[in-house]
């Protein structure tokens, strides 16, 4: 198989002044590098056209350097010491070439020569390499007496970022006095960066161009090298080789599309970073340009992929000049459609609206914040219900590195379309059913022209649910204890005694048939009540026991759980989940704790312990029933005392 490629994992490319990881396969046919953080092929490098590779090191590791025909240059590490020879065998077989390994200086000094290859400058020490600066990260270089200073792009995936070098050049005696060698150094830095062309003439100006981020309309003119952005605020300037993806996607209104640009590094205004470049047109705005290049330029280095004077729509015109001068595929819409037609949804996230669109191999949301999630990053995604309207759901995506995007108010017509959508990507699915049958038996629904919100029903599922769980735990408490009920019947005589023989005694409040009971003795009427109270109170289907409690009992003592999860269960809790789901998560939490850590709650719960004993002793010493009693025979204290109360 080494005859055929080589393939290894955990390789790190240099990225302005970042050391992304990734996975290199080295082929008879092509060099290919997928970075595990975007997921994207690049570079996808062919074999013919690598000119020479070097065994060179990056990040104290051994690595390769391949230089290419048309002047660029990549260089990759992470490699092992043993893989030189297999590496050196692979390209000597397949790409008929010799590696050259490059033993680096190490003396330490800080001064040299500086020649300049390709896009690269490199400092060297006693004719030995020290250390080599791509001119592709150069952002600028100014010029003074005897010294040019170089200021670098930025990386905001770099903790620690080179700002600025500055290299001192002395003057040469024997040299012309006409020439300046700060300056010839300053203009060869300029020019195998490409930060300067010969003619400083754009390719392409676009004008008034709307932008929805960062919002404003600008001024876009387009280089060989990079673009620049003129509003009447803010400029800015965006290098081709942060663009790291393209996006063309339709409007949710037919009429409009959407230019997305993703950015790494991102662009900055202040403390505000922007990795996504949304440009707005109209489908029925036209353009006609006359792009920048002679036609030599046009046939031999875009291969007459374009033409020198371009016409038709604003989006198609300016997509085919970013698609062929980056050299990028432009991703669009696939085989999904929305309810409306097309293939956005419309949604909200974090209150501000806009459109998700599922693509073929992620998710991109425009435009506030715009991002782009793609498959291999999502752990789980969930149709949960919307807090704002049984009308709609939202949409939730887990991400493996722990993060949660929340995409609300999604209208319930699209909850079938998404979920056959994920479910053919093989996502997983959490707490969701796809909605073929209905959650409903139709006599519950028979005449009805409302249309079913699968939501509604779970809602009454779950509240259903939960009053078995409360009248279970209730009948649990009922059976806890013996009820003294003369001591009862005479505490509750004296605090009733301003609303003796109201109607809003307990036995008239549940006796629904109270005022049509014979009236033959007094005594006799109020067993007649009390028989009727006791029955609908034992009904199933009645909550009344909870009636039966004494107010006046102190509180039970609290587990050391339960202190822990009334204190964390905000924090325990997901958007979305419902009881059964919280408390679930929480119980597993519980069992991972260690004995330390539940040590804070346990002495909570001992301390809530001996505060329920000392209260209950109070209790009981003032008339109360023993901690052991049971309220089960509670329910006869009511009528009882409302039969004492007409005597």
């Amino acid at each position: 198989m080494t005859d055929v490629f080589l393939e290894y994992n955990d390789i790190t490319k240099e990225n302005m002044g970042f050391l992304n990881t990734g996975r290199i396969k080295l082929s008879d046919q092509q060099v290919v590098y997928k970075d595990s953080k975007t997921g994207k092929l690049d570079p996808q490098i062919q074999a013919a056209d690598i000119k020479k590779v070097q065994w060179v090191r990056l990040g104290n590791k051994p690595g390769i350097k391949l230089s290419l025909n048309n002047g660029d240059f990549y260089r990759f590490g992470g490699f092992q010491e043993t893989e030189f020879e297999k590496i050196k065998n692979f390209a000597k077989k397949n790409w008929k070439m010799d590696i050259t390994q490059v033993e680096h200086s190490i003396k330490g000094w800080n001064y040299g020569r500086c020649d300049f290859e390709d896009q690269s400058m490199l400092f060297e020490v006693d004719d030995k390499p020290c250390f080599e600066i791509p001119l592709t990260n150069v952002n600028s270089c100014t010029a003074a007496k005897n010294e040019a200073v170089l200021e670098f792009l930025q990386n905001d995936d770099s903790s620690v970022a080179l700002m600025e070098m500055r290299f001192h050049i002395p003057q040469d005696p024997d040299a012309d006095e006409d020439a300046d060698p700060v300056e010839e150094f300053r203009k060869a830095v300029m020019q195998f960066a490409g930060i300067e062309s010969e003619t400083d003439q754009p390719v392409a100006i676009l004008s008034q161009i709307l932008c929805t981020t960062p919002r404003g309309r600008y001024d876009i003119k387009v280089y060989p090298n990079h673009l620049s952005l003129h509003g009447k605020t803010y400029d800015y300037k965006i290098p081709i080789k942060t663009i790291m993806r393209l996006f063309l996607l339709p409007h949710k209104d037919g009429r409009h599309m959407y230019f997305v640009i993703s950015l790494n590094p991102p662009l900055r205004q202040g403390q505000t970073r922007y990795h996504f470049l949304v440009l707005e047109f109209s489908k029925d705005e036209e353009i006609d340009l006359e792009l920048g290049f002679t036609e030599e330029q046009l046939n031999e280095q875009y291969k007459g992929r374009l033409e020198r004077e371009m016409s038709g729509p604003v989006y198609e015109v300016v997509s085919k000049i970013f698609r062929v001068l980056m050299d990028q595929k432009i991703t669009v819409p696939g085989s999904f459609v929305g309810h409306s037609g097309t293939p956005a949804i419309g949604c909200a996230y974090k209150q501000a609206a806009g459109f998700l669109y599922p693509l073929e191999k992620g998710f991109v949301y425009v435009h506030k914040p715009p991002m782009y999630i793609r498959f291999e990053e999502i752990s789980t995604v969930n149709f949960a219900r919307s807090d704002v309207s049984t009308r709609s759901f939202d949409f939730e995506v887990e991400l493996k590195a722990g993060a949660t995007h929340v995409f609300n108010s999604v209208e319930k017509e699209e909850y079938t379309r998404l979920y056959d959508f994920v479910n053919n990507k093989r996502l997983r699915i959490r707490n969701a059913k796809r909605l073929d049958k209905p959650m409903y038996k139709e006599d519950n629904f028979a005449g009805s022209d409302d249309e079913i919100d699968p939501y509604k029903e779970a809602v009454k599922q779950e509240a259903r649910n939960k009053v078995k769980e409360e009248d279970s735990d209730e009948d649990s408490e009922d059976e806890d204890s013996d009820y003294d009920v003369e001591k009862d019947a005479k505490k509750k005589k004296e605090a009733a005694s301003s609303s003796e023989g109201s109607a809003s005694e307990p036995d008239e409040e549940y006796d629904t048939d109270a005022g049509n009971e014979s009236s033959e003795g007094e005594e006799g009427g109020t067993k007649k009540r009390k028989t009727k109270t006791i029955k609908e109170k034992s009904s199933p289907k009645k909550r009344s026991k909870k009636a039966t409690k004494d107010p006046l009992a102190p509180k039970r003592a609290q587990s050391a759980y339960m202190f822990w999860f009334g204190e964390c269960r905000a924090s325990i809790k997901k958007e979305g989940d419902s009881v059964v789901d919280t408390a679930k998560r929480a119980g597993q939490l519980w069992k991972e704790m260690t004995s330390a850590d539940k040590e804070k709650w346990e002495k909570k719960a001992e301390e809530d312990k001996e505060r329920y004993k000392r209260e209950m002793k109070d209790y009981q010493a003032k008339g109360g029933p023993p901690a052991a009693a049971t309220s089960s025979k509670a329910s006869k204290s009511p009528a009882k005392k409302s039969g004492g109360s007409k005597s």
